[in-house]
Parts: C-alpha cells; structure tokens; sequence
C-alpha cells in the first residue's frame, strides 16, 4: 500500500474518531449512552459517502485507503465482539439463580413474536442468494436481542445497579444475547453449508481448542500475560484467533470472537479493558460501521422512505418494541412486581444497541438478509437505544421504585 495512500486512509480514520468522541460526549451531556456516537458518525459518514458521486468518493477514500478502513473497521468489531462475550461471561451468574424459570418467556417470546412480524415481509428483507426462510427468521432473531454492553453502561449512568429491576434485567439480556448467537450461527451453518477440506477443519478445530481452554488458562496462571499492555495483547490474540478459528470452520468471524470473549478469565478482562482495550476498541470500531454503510445500496435507503418500506418498518418496529414490553410486563407480574417496575424492566429490554447491528452485519455479509433488511435494523437499533434513558427516567424517580421494590421483596 502506498504511503500516500495509507496516510488518506489513517487521516479519514482519524477524523472519524474525533468526531465520533465529539458526538458521544454530546450525546452524554443530553442523557442518551456515549456508545451512540461512534454508531451515529459512522453510519452517517458511510452513508454520505456512499450519497457521493463516484469521482468525488474515489479522492475522498481511495481504494486502498477503502481496504485499510475495511480492515480496521473488521479488527474493530472482532475485538467489541469479544468485549460482548465477555460481557456476557461477566453478567452470566450474577443475580437469584431462582428466577431462571421466569427468564424463558422473556426470551422466547420477542424473538418468536418478530420472527412471526417478519414472515409477511419475507421477500424484501431476505438475502438475494438464499430462500426468504433465513432472511425473516435472522431478522426476528436479530429483533429479539438485548445489548448486554450498552445496557451495562445506561445502568451505569442511571445509578441503578443495585436495583432488582437492573439485575433481572441484565440476566435477561444475558441469556437472549447468548441464545441469539447460537440461532445466528446455526442459520449461518445451514445456510451455507460446503464441503471442507479435512485439514481445514483440524487447523480450525485445533485453533479454537487453544483459544478456549489453553489461553484463558496460560494468561490466568502466568502474571507477565495478566498485567497491563500484555493482557491487552492477550486479549486481543484471543479475538482473533477466535475469528480465525471460525472462520476456518465455515462459520462468521464474529462468532468466533464472541465465543473467545466468553471463555476469557471476566475478572482479568474487566481489570484491563477500563485502560487500555476499551481504548483501542474504540479507535478501531467506528471505521467499521463507515466500511458497513458504504457497502449499503443507495436503492435500499429509497426503499426504506418508500409507502411499503415505511409500512414494513413500522410493523416490525411496533412488534419488536411491544414484545419487549410485553416480556418485562410479565416478568413483574410473575414476581409480583409493582407495574412501574415491571414497565421499567420493558424499557430495559428495549435496548438493543450494538448487538443487533452486529448480528445484521454478520446476516447482511452472509447474504442471508437484504440491504434493505441491515438499514432497518441499524436505524431500530439506534432509536431503540437513544430512547432507553429517557423513557427509564419519566417512569418515575428511583426513590419510588426502590421503595416499592423493598416492600415487595420484604413480603416475599
């Protein structure tokens, strides 16, 4: 790559992440989550570049300045990914193990209710190289999550970690997160089902067995690996050589780094990520969601603003929103909550942040779903998100939940 090249590439890469800190700091002071501003930036640079006539986009992004953005933009959502599966390590045995048997409605229900909303719309929102089968039910899985990340950090600003409605709420999250990730990848696996070569599949085998059981191991058992810029680097081998491993055994990258952030040691990962990974992280990541949204279509945008494609957004946004709600409602009601905490913990839910703009990039790389189906589901992602703070706030003070919660759990 020439140096001039790479300097264009660096530079864009560069302002992207000025602006993308501008943006979530100004999102912060008005109360939504600082996450939305590398997503918003991002998407919005892609997408005017891609709005752009092709001689003036070729002296923008050059080609190879293009690849070097792809290739930072992949590194980016690799290492988030792993971020994520960490996440859901982390918050997976937190909270009353007693109230599993009330988590499987919460689960189920969303992403059976979208995946149903979907069917009619088969034909627009499935890949062009696959049956609409895959495209609607990926898309009611993808309806169905809940960001465990970004919902760590609304908890974290709200100041409500210690509150019932917020535990349950990130075990709900935790197990929808998880059981998405093993739809997404078994639609994956069928759906592009080849022959392989049978020392592919030792190399990739081979390859994840150290990513899950050796690695975790060496870096909690040898201090050089577990200090400062080491786990980082750790960590960061860990992703990819879980992304490769996957990758290698037919399935999407992203899978494999979510899998090597779950088996990560948690308590190595939260020590380190606060400094230094969550730092790289977020230089690399934003790159992603431009290289994503340049790769969208323009027609799919017109489709989106189209009498149908309004038609289709707003069924699937009511149900997917309704269906959330529905599941903390009756979660409170199976726990004898009071209604304000049960539609809080519908709020929650309702987030679904970067997690299911993932999910659609692996489906939409995967040609399972259209371009049309990855723009609806970026632009839910973001609305979902930006109103999860401020429907949570004009719900009432914590004062009152927390009184209500503590009279509750005292007569049980």
């Amino acid at each position: 790559m020439p140096l001039g090249a790479a300097l264009q590439g660096l530079t864009t890469l560069a302002v992207i992440v000025i602006g993308s800190v501008t943006i979530a700091s100004l999102f912060s002071r008005i109360g939504h989550p600082r996450v939305l501003g590398p997503i918003v930036v991002g998407i919005a640079v892609g997408t005017a570049l891609a709005a752009c006539p092709e001689s003036v986009r070729s002296e923008l992004v050059s080609s190879t300045s293009r690849q070097l953005l792809d290739t930072v933009g992949t590194a980016g959502l690799l290492l988030l990914m792993f971020a994520a599966g960490n996440e859901l390590r982390r918050f997976g045995t937190s909270g009353d193990a007693s109230i599993g048997w009330r988590l499987a409605p919460c689960v189920v229900i969303p992403i059976a209710a979208s995946a149903l909303a979907a069917w009619p719309f088969a034909a627009r929102i499935g890949g062009p190289e696959h049956h609409d089968v895959y495209g609607w039910l990926f898309v009611g899985v993808a309806l169905g999550v809940t960001a465990v990340p970004v919902l760590v950090l609304i908890v974290k600003d709200l100041g409500i970690a210690l509150l019932s409605v917020a535990q349950v709420a990130l075990r709900i999250a935790v197990v929808t997160d998880g059981f998405a990730w093993i739809l997404v990848t078994a639609l994956v696996v069928v759906s592009h089902a080849t022959a392989m070569s049978a020392r592919t599949v030792v190399v990739g085998a081979a390859l994840l067995v150290a990513v899950v059981f050796v690695i975790p191991r060496a870096v909690a058992r040898i201090d050089v690996l577990n200090r400062g810029a080491s786990a980082w680097a750790m960590m960061a081998v860990t992703a990819l050589g879980g992304a490769a491993a996957t990758q290698l055994l037919g399935f999407h990258p992203a899978i494999g780094a979510v899998i090597a952030g779950f088996t990560f040691p948690a308590a190595l990962a939260d020590a380190s990520s606060g400094r230094g990974f969550n730092s790289i992280v977020n230089v690399l990541w934003p790159a992603f969601f431009v290289s994503i949204a340049m790769s969208v279509p323009l027609q799919a945008l017109r489709e989106l603003v189209s009498w149908d494609g309004l038609a289709c957004v707003a069924v699937l946004a009511s149900v997917a929103v309704a269906s959330k709600l529905a599941a903390g409602v009756m979660f409170g009601a199976m726990s004898r909550w009071p209604w304000r905490a049960s539609a809080k913990l519908g709020v929650l839910l309702n987030c679904r942040g970067v997690t299911e703009i993932a999910i659609a990039s692996v489906g939409y790389q995967a040609r399972l779903i259209s371009p049309f189906a990855f723009a609806m589901l970026c632009g839910l992602a973001i609305a979902t998100t930006a109103v999860t703070t401020p429907l949570y706030r004009a719900l009432g003070a914590e004062t009152t939940e927390t009184r209500e919660t503590a009279e509750v759990a005292e007569a049980a």
